[in-house]
């Protein structure tokens, strides 16, 4: 399932704040539920907008306000080479890598981001 630029900016801000999230769904006793929305992101059978929601009302969390929307044609541009970028590119989270710093993994696919 291909994101569209509002999933992938979901999924940016979702990867990035999963490790707390997690901690969270644990202190409430839901860290299976949470654990099966992963899944259902991962395999593809939810777009990654309606997961995110999903979990914000699990945890009992405000949605998250939307913000600017782009013009087609006006999306951010790729990450600058020397970067490492999420998995198979379904968000559009980035990382430096500090030389000799183990490898940026990403939380939601339990993946090593890739170099490019």
């Amino acid at each position: 399932m291909e994101n569209t630029t509002e999933e992938a900016r979901e999924l940016t801000w979702f990867c990035a704040d999963l490790p707390v999230t997690r901690a969270e769904a644990s202190g409430m006793g839901c860290s299976a539920e949470l654990e099966r929305l992963l899944v259902e992101l991962r395999a593809g059978t939810r777009p990654a907008g309606a997961v995110v929601e999903s979990v914000l009302v699990l945890l009992d969390l405000p949605a998250r306000p939307r913000g600017y929307t782009p013009f087609p044609g006006q999306e951010s541009t790729p990450p600058p080479a020397g970067s490492y970028a999420c998995p198979g590119r379904r968000c559009s989270r980035t990382e430096v890598r500090a030389p000799g710093s183990p490898i940026p993994e990403c939380p939601v696919f339990d993946e090593p981001f890739t170099f490019g």
